[in-house]
């Protein structure tokens, strides 16, 4: 196999694992919404302490899931972007600048994603 072959299968499989983790992250990141709108909602009120503490734990749960999923989808949006060829900047400027355009785009699709799911009423099933 030429390695021209086998760089373009592997970015297929990257992209192929981009799609569900930004898919994933915009789900947490509407249940992260829902339950800390209702932990906000509930606080105060002696009588439901119970939902509280639950809703607190799910938007907690929620949180770290987002935040996972994004770290991971950023990672691998980052080795998808072809490395810059400019021989004037030093090799760690282009690694950030790497890292800072994927979690750009990352960000940038998870919120769009939020956005369809949001409009289609998905979430709501």
């Amino acid at each position: 196999m030429n390695t021209v072959e086998s760089k373009s299968i592997n970015r297929a499989w990257y992209w192929l694992a981009l799609v569900p983790l930004v898919l994933g992250a915009s789900r947490a990141l509407m249940k992260y919404m829902w339950w800390a709108a209702m932990h906000s909602s509930l606080y105060g009120l002696p009588a439901e302490t119970r939902r509280l503490r639950e809703a607190d734990a799910n938007a907690d749960f929620n949180w770290w899931m987002l935040m996972g999923l994004a770290v991971t989808a950023t990672i691998i949006a980052a080795m998808l972007i072809p490395p810059f060829k400019s021989q004037s900047l030093p090799s760690s400027v282009k690694g950030v600048t790497r890292f800072v355009l994927a979690a750009l785009l990352v960000m940038g699709l998870i919120l769009l994603a939020t956005a369809g799911m949001s409009a289609t009423g998905y979430f709501v099933q």
